[in-house]
């Protein structure tokens, strides 16, 4: 299975981001060609929709850049969904795009984030999964078996 560990880690963070977006009460589709959107959310309600790259960290690239596409990243076991432009933005500000990566690569990532960008981040955070899949399964234990 070692062999498949990180198709594996990308389904759960994509399942994950799926329930938390459910949550609130999105819509998830997949697209059958990947050009740089790894799923669409879309909800209902107010025709809200996301196109989103998933990520394991904070990340900017600029093969998105003005694609309206969103970011799905962790920090600290927490999930965030942020527009990519605003991410974007903030590195401007911070001198990312001063850099050799982003100038010779078109990338930029970062592991670690400052209380200041973790600050910038936080309205774009998503409940906490484990509080999720709790109200989730009290749901289910207050409902009628199907069976």
């Amino acid at each position: 299975m070692s062999k498949y560990r990180g198709q594996v880690r990308e389904v759960i963070n994509r399942n994950t981001v799926v329930s938390l977006a459910l949550e609130q009460d999105f819509n998830a589709f997949l697209p059958v060609y990947d050009g740089g959107v790894d799923f669409i959310l879309y909800r209902e309600s107010d025709a809200r929709v996301r196109k989103v790259q998933l990520k394991s960290r904070w990340m900017i690239d600029k093969k998105y850049i003005g694609r309206d596409i969103w970011i799905a990243f962790p920090i600290d076991g927490d999930w965030y969904l942020m527009p990519h432009d605003v991410m974007l933005a903030s590195a401007e500000a911070d001198g990312v795009t001063r850099t050799a990566s982003w100038k010779e690569a078109g990338a930029y990532s970062r592991r670690r984030l400052s209380a200041a960008l973790v600050e910038q981040c936080t309205p774009y955070r998503f409940a906490s999964i484990a509080k999720v899949a709790a109200q989730a399964a009290a749901d289910s234990a207050g409902s009628p078996s199907p069976m």
